[in-house]
């Protein structure tokens, strides 16, 4: 049987109605390596392995895990040092770890500073786009190029966060996570009212 949501769009601009409501609905596997790692002031190998086996949703495949390993953990003093500055040079990071995948870079960005830079991916831009009336049914992991994603990253959904002043960015990843999950699966039927 078909689960229904029916959502109302309304002009409701209550982001904290909608993070309440949504971030309820969030599920994700191994949360607890997010909740047990994130607010430490410094990692080891583990903790960045906890942290990007909590993002993948599951153990990393041999090709993630090497790139883990040698574009990540073998800069971890680099992370570190990164993590002790009060601000983050961001062109400086974004030049040190060129080498990654959107992704994975703004993951990166999000666990060495977890208050002032949130979470990416797929599902994030998919509601995020929903909520602005923009097209969200294309948006896939694959089908979107990296510079894509981190231009809609950085140009786009940073200052959206920047302009809500004081949120709990967790909630709101977990809130836009759910919503964008939901509008990506053909389990549910999905009405939309205007």
């Amino acid at each position: 049987m078909r689960n229904l949501l029916i959502l109302h769009k309304t002009q409701e601009t209550d982001l904290q109605r909608f993070i309440d409501f949504w971030s309820r609905l969030y599920r994700y596997p191994l949360e607890r390596l997010y909740n047990n790692t994130i607010t430490k002031s410094q990692f080891d190998p583990d903790d960045i392995q906890s942290l990007f086996k909590w993002k993948n949703g599951m153990d990393l495949s041999s090709r993630k895990q090497q790139s883990l390993d040698t574009k990540i953990k073998s800069q971890l003093k680099v992370i570190n040092q990164m993590k002790l500055q009060a601000v983050l040079d961001v062109e400086c990071f974004l030049a040190e770890f060129s080498g990654l995948t959107a992704v994975w870079k703004i993951f990166l960005l999000h666990i060495i500073k977890p208050l002032r830079y949130p979470i990416y991916d797929q599902h994030i831009n998919r509601a995020y786009n929903f909520v602005h009336d923009l097209e969200y049914r294309h948006i896939s992991a694959s089908g979107m190029t990296c510079r894509t994603k981190e231009d809609f990253y950085f140009n786009t959904y940073l200052p959206f966060i920047r302009n809500q002043g004081s949120i709990n960015l967790k909630k709101l990843d977990e809130a836009f996570f759910a919503l964008g999950r939901f509008l990506a699966t053909s389990n549910n039927a999905l009405l939309l009212e205007k």
